[in-house]
């Protein structure tokens, strides 16, 4: 295999000026031997190896391989089967250990580290690194990282070796073992080696391009050349999950901190939603148990005809959705009293329901019994069995509490009663002929019926349409919040993991240097970037879960809310722990597409100015 560098030229633009590095340069290599490129600073020398490497492209010109023009379609091939680099800047992965970091560069060139094993002992032996292999590379010196580059340029045991100032950091005597060691490749393999040590270099090797001349054409061959085509090699990219799991652990402070407010951030979204849910639930609970909730008024629209007859009635209580007619009862022209104490109660009439909440008692089953409510108990510490009396039109009767109800509803000072447990003469004197009462399990459809002729008034949809109205402004409000908050948090954790990544941008520009192809780089970023979000998706839902399971498990809601079982997950499509599986999908496709952002900004980078730095 022979390279040909024919009439390259390569400059870079500044604004509108350019700068020209290499000018009409032709160069044609053996396909083995040491080639030593000298010259000062700024002549190109670097730019040239990077031109060689394929990390560069020239402005103009061309690279030949066996006099074939280089195919950039099949760049990572190339690089990956044709070139070994030793950096000027060592370019070592700092999150693995210099072991570690020898395995990764063989991996992606496919070559087996056991294969090679013996000339790995060998090379550490003969630079001194043997005990710097379980140590990690900001540890160490840049002499010592110099002669790591060296043993992974050797390891990948590839047709062309290019140095870029191997013996810059190193002292005279290691500077000639690696000399030595280049020129014992060499026998075998194209060496290309940049130096500002000229008078060095010359001891080791005849055929110097010295840049400093401005000459344009060398050659060191006289080969024919076959056609050159990359594909002929083929090698099987090794797997990278090590480098995945260490890059992780070395960041680990890092995750581990969008990690914890993350999964707090979990935690208070499922026991946002749940208490939502759980408030609703037990909001429609106490709906239910609303005395009132069967309940329909209903009066004429004829204000001069508007009394009801019997016949008409009779025409109601044959509608299978109505259970119970009667007349209204009005007690509001007598006085309530306790104990000579005068009540100022609201009177409500009932039929009986299984659903009310009861304090203690039950409902009526005697004559004159009544219920009432936790806040008239309250207000005039009344009890069951003790009596309220009723006076009007000079007649004086007697109540007696059969029962005190939790009224969650209409919260006043409530009286409940139904007909059919009053003497007769009470009813007569309080009987409103003007409104009648139904009872039905199908309020909705009663109102619908009938509104057309009559005023129907259900006093517990007018109380729930309020609640429901407050609820809805409620439930938009904490909506909001919790969609902007989850919102944020998921930005947030995008630009974290993503500033995780791009800071690994040199690691990463090694890594396709050396052949790794931009979907396998692309493939390894949103691998990692998947992990990251499932094991964050997962642990908040474990938490949450947990958290759930105590609240349940010691009715805290209970303790803390005074609202049994307020805390209870949404059904969204199958089962309660769907919540769990939506939240760990959001956070995997949230850290895939920072991740997969990231991998795309690196590759658009120039891989040659990240490898130059320090």
């Amino acid at each position: 295999m022979a390279l040909q560098l024919i009439n390259i030229t390569k400059f870079y633009k500044y604004g509108k000026k350019r700068q020209r590095v290499i000018d009409d340069l032709t160069i044609k290599f053996p396909s083995r031997g040491m080639i030593g490129i000298i010259g000062q600073s700024g002549t190109g020398k670097s730019t040239l190896l990077n031109i060689i490497a394929g990390i560069e492209r020239p402005c103009n010109g061309q690279v030949l391989i066996d006099g074939h023009r280089l195919n950039y379609q099949q760049i990572r091939m190339y690089q990956r089967d044709y070139i070994s680099y030793v950096y000027q800047f060592y370019n070592l992965v700092n999150a693995l250990t210099i072991k570690e970091n020898l395995i990764l560069i063989t991996k992606i060139k496919g070559i087996d580290l056991k294969q090679v094993s013996g000339q790995l002992e060998e090379y550490c032996r003969t630079l001194k690194v043997v005990e710097l292999l379980e140590r990690y590379p900001d540890e160490l010196s840049g002499g010592q990282k110099q002669r790591i580059g060296l043993v992974r340029a050797f390891l990948c045991n590839t047709p062309i070796l290019l140095a870029d100032e191997p013996t810059g950091a190193l002292n005279d005597k290691l500077s000639i073992e690696v000399m030595r060691l280049l020129k014992r490749y060499a026998k075998e393999h194209l060496v290309i080696v940049i130096s500002h040590n000229s008078r060095l270099i010359k001891q080791y090797t005849k055929m110097i391009v010295d840049l400093d001349k401005k000459k344009n054409y060398y050659n060191f061959s006289n080969e024919r050349y076959h056609k050159y085509s990359p594909i002929i090699i083929k090698k099987q990219l090794g797997r990278l999950l090590f480098y995945c799991k260490r890059q992780l652990k070395y960041q680990f402070k890092k995750i581990i901190m969008m990690f914890v407010s993350q999964i707090f951030i979990i935690l208070a979204f499922v026991l946002l939603l749940s208490a939502f849910n759980g408030g609703w639930q037990y909001l429609e609970k106490k709906f239910e148990e609303d005395p009132l909730k069967r309940v329909i008024e209903v009066s004429k629209n004829d204000y001069i005809n508007n009394i009801f007859e019997r016949k008409e009635i009779k025409k109601f209580e044959k509608n299978n959705k109505i259970a119970n007619v009667a007349y209204k009862l009005v007690f509001s022209n007598g006085i309530l009293s306790s104990y000579d104490e005068e009540l100022d109660v609201e009177v409500y009439q009932i039929f009986k329901t299984k659903k009310l909440d009861y304090i203690s008692g039950k409902y009526p089953s005697k004559e004159n019994q009544i219920l009432i409510n936790q806040t008239t108990a309250k207000k005039y510490k009344l009890k069951i069995g003790e009596r309220i009396n009723f006076e009007i039109n000079d007649d004086e009767y007697e109540f007696t509490i059969s029962g005190i109800i939790n009224d969650h509803i209409n919260i006043g000072v409530n009286l409940y009663l139904e007909q059919q447990y009053l003497e007769e003469e009470l009813s007569d004197d309080c009987l409103d002929k003007t409104v009648l009462i139904f009872h039905s399990d199908q309020v909705d459809a009663v109102i619908k019926e009938y509104q057309k002729d009559y005023l129907l008034i259900n006093l517990h949809g007018d109380y729930i349409d309020n609640y429901r109205s407050i609820f809805d402004i409620t439930r938009f409000v904490i909506f909001l919040f919790i969609v902007i908050s989850f919102a944020i948090s998921l930005i947030l954790i995008s630009v974290i993991l993503k500033t995780i990544f791009i800071e690994r941008k040199r690691d990463t520009s090694l890594l396709l240097a050396n052949g790794l192809g931009k979907g396998k780089a692309i493939n390894l970023f949103c691998r990692e970037a998947i992990l990251i979000g499932g094991l964050i998706g997962s642990a908040g839902a474990i938490l949450a879960m947990g958290v759930l399971r105590l609240i349940e498990l010691f009715d805290l809601s209970d303790y803390l809310f005074n609202i049994p079982r307020l805390f209870v997950l949404p059904k969204y499509i199958f089962t309660k722990y769907d919540l769990y599986v939506v939240l760990i999908v959001i956070y995997i496709i949230a850290c895939y597409l920072a991740g997969l952002q990231a991998s795309l900004k690196i590759n658009r980078m120039d891989i040659s100015i990240l490898l130059k730095e320090n």
